[in-house]
Formats: structure tokens, C-alpha cells, sequence
């Protein structure tokens, strides 16, 4: 099965090393990939308001910026989407909180120079096949503009499709709602209520990109609150994956320097889920009303579960 990537992929590589660049040029454009060089971050940040590319590579080295700080720059122009993929790329040694905070800023993943040549083009592959499929779907009004996921009407799509996969094959799957445990928010600030959620919706959707599976699917339901349906996923796995995300959401939450008050409610984060097998088929609806059901209980719960299965 050909997984190219239905159109010539315009690729921008950020690298002020003159035989880096070459390098990766050299193994990219006989693949078909176009190749816009910048030597520094700030003619990236020029050039990305005349162009709309679709890979980004950055250089954890820039002579005039932080590669960090330019993939947290890039993410915020117009013409790079969420679904954008950005690499980086170093020729050294990347420590654990050096990683997660350049996948906290955007990035995708981070590659160490020399690139295995055929490693490379399979990833770019698989990338930009992923951005080209979320821009159909963008187009189709199925994702949310906000975090690039999947809206109700496109995750309800995806849960179809994959539980048509499950009943085929006999395989489990799980629907897992997140959403802010708000009770510490005081209901009659609407400024203070909305900026808490906005700043859960930032946190939580970069948790999601950091430990969820290319297989899963991510939708977002409302202000806060996120769901992910996961094929090939029992009742233990769903409860192992809900805690995941919590713990990289507070990881993350930690990492940013927050004071006291305002890490404690971003703790407040709760979760609920519904796990099936193929034989026993539920629909979209029901398996997205059901996870939802699981987390409305854990929001009202005084704090003893944070994750919570659907019961009848």
C-alpha cells in the first residue's frame, strides 16, 4: 500500500549549520520533498507568514534564539496549524527535561544528527500523511479550530470507524472523557473561570500529544474537556491511559513555574471511561454518552476517584 503523501510536501528546515542542512536537503529532496532553508530564527519567523509549510524541523542551537522558544514563536503563527508536525533536531545529547519541555513548547519529536536516512523519510512520511488527512478534515468542519482535534461531529465519525475495526476483529475498545474538576473555581468570577479553563485546555492538549497512541483518536467536547476513543484498548488499559494524561498534564503544570493556588486547580483534573469488546457493540453516541456519564460522576465525587468506569 503506497503511504506517500498525496502532494509535494514543502518542508522548512531552521538550522544555521551549513553541512547540517545539506545533509538532510540531500536526503529529502530526491524523496520529493521541497526544502526552505533558514539560518536563523528570525528569518523563519519571516518566512512563515508568506509560506504554509508542512514539516518544520528546528535546530535545538540557533545563533540568534533559543530552537525552544522559536517552536513556541512558530506555533503561534496563522499559517502553522496544531496538526503542523515540528521536529528538532541537535547534534548532542538531550536531557529528559530539556525533551519534555521542547514537546511541552510543540514539538513532535526530536532527532539526533546523523539521521538514519530511510528513519527520516519514514517519519516524514508518516507526519506529513498525518497533517495532510487532518486539513481534509479540517475542511470538512469535523476538527476544532482552537486545538486542531476532532469536534463531536468528527469524533463521532472516528468512533464508527473504529468500532466497525473492533467488531471485525473481535477487538476491545475504550472511549476516555477528560474535563477540570471546577468546584475550587469560585462560579461568580467569569474572568478567573474562564481563564482557569482556558489555561486546562492548553495543559491538557498538550498532555494528549505527549502520551496518546498515533492509533488514537482525540476529539474535544466543550471548554476543558477532551475525549479519545482507543482501539484495541480493554477496561485496565483505558484506566493506565486516563492516568497518563493526568500525570503529564500535571508534569506540565509543575514545569511552567505556577504559584501555589493556581497549581492546585490545575490539579483538579478528572476523568471517566467506558471500555467494550467487538462482540458486544455500542454506538458512537452511546459509547461518547456513557465515558461522558463516567466523567460527570467523577466531577461531582468529593475527591476520592479521579478516574471513574461507566456503571449502569
Amino acid at each position: 500500500m503506497d503511504n506517500a503523501p498525496e502532494f509535494t510536501p514543502l518542508v522548512l528546515l531552521v538550522d544555521d549549520q551549513e553541512w547540517t542542512s545539506r545533509s538532510i536537503e540531500s536526503i529529502l529532496r530526491p524523496k520529493g520533498h521541497v526544502v526552505l532553508k533558514a539560518y536563523t530564527g528570525q528569518q523563519a519567523l519571516e518566512l512563515v507568514t508568506k509560506v504554509n509549510p508542512d514539516v518544520v524541523i528546528v535546530d535545538v542551537h540557533l545563533p540568534d534564539i533559543d530552537g525552544i522558544d522559536l517552536v513556541r514563536k512558530l506555533r503561534e503563527s496563522p499559517t502553522i496549524t496544531p496538526t503542523t508536525p515540528m521536529l528538532m533536531i541537535t547534534a548532542g545529547n538531550v536531557g529528559k527535561a530539556e525533551r519534555l519541555e521542547a514537546l511541552g513548547a510543540g514539538a513532535w519529536d526530536i532527532l539526533t544528527h546523523p539521521v538514519d536516512p530511510n528513519e527520516l523519510v519514514l517519519r516524514m512520511d508518516t507526519f506529513v500523511r498525518a497533517k495532510q488527512d487532518a486539513d481534509r478534515t479540517r475542511e470538512e468542519g469535523l476538527t476544532d479550530p482552537g486545538t486542531g482535534f476532532y469536534n463531536v461531529r468528527g469524533i463521532l465519525r472516528r468512533a464508527k470507524e473504529i468500532g466497525a475495526d473492533a467488531v471485525r476483529f473481535d477487538r476491545p475498545m475504550a472511549c476516555i472523557a477528560l474535563g477540570p474538576h471546577v468546584l475550587g473555581v469560585d462560579a461568580q468570577d467569569q474572568a478567573t473561570t474562564e481563564q482557569f479553563i482556558a489555561e486546562i485546555t492548553r495543559r491538557v492538549a498538550g498532555a494528549l500529544r505527549s502520551v496518546t497512541r498515533i492509533s488514537d483518536t482525540i476529539g474535544r467536547l466543550g471548554p476543558g474537556e477532551f475525549v479519545i476513543v482507543a482501539p484495541g484498548t480493554d477496561e485496565g488499559g483505558a484506566l493506565r491511559l486516563a492516568d497518563r494524561i493526568m500525570e503529564a498534564a500535571d508534569k506540565v503544570a509543575q514545569e511552567q513555574l505556577l504559584d501555589p493556588a493556581q497549581l492546585k486547580e490545575l490539579r483538579k483534573l478528572r476523568a471517566g471511561f467506558c471500555a467494550v469488546r467487538g462482540s458486544e457493540p455500542l454506538t458512537p453516541e452511546d459509547l461518547l454518552l456513557k465515558a461522558t456519564m463516567a466523567l460527570r460522576r467523577a466531577q461531582a465525587d468529593d475527591g476520592s476517584f479521579l478516574v471513574r468506569a461507566y456503571e449502569a
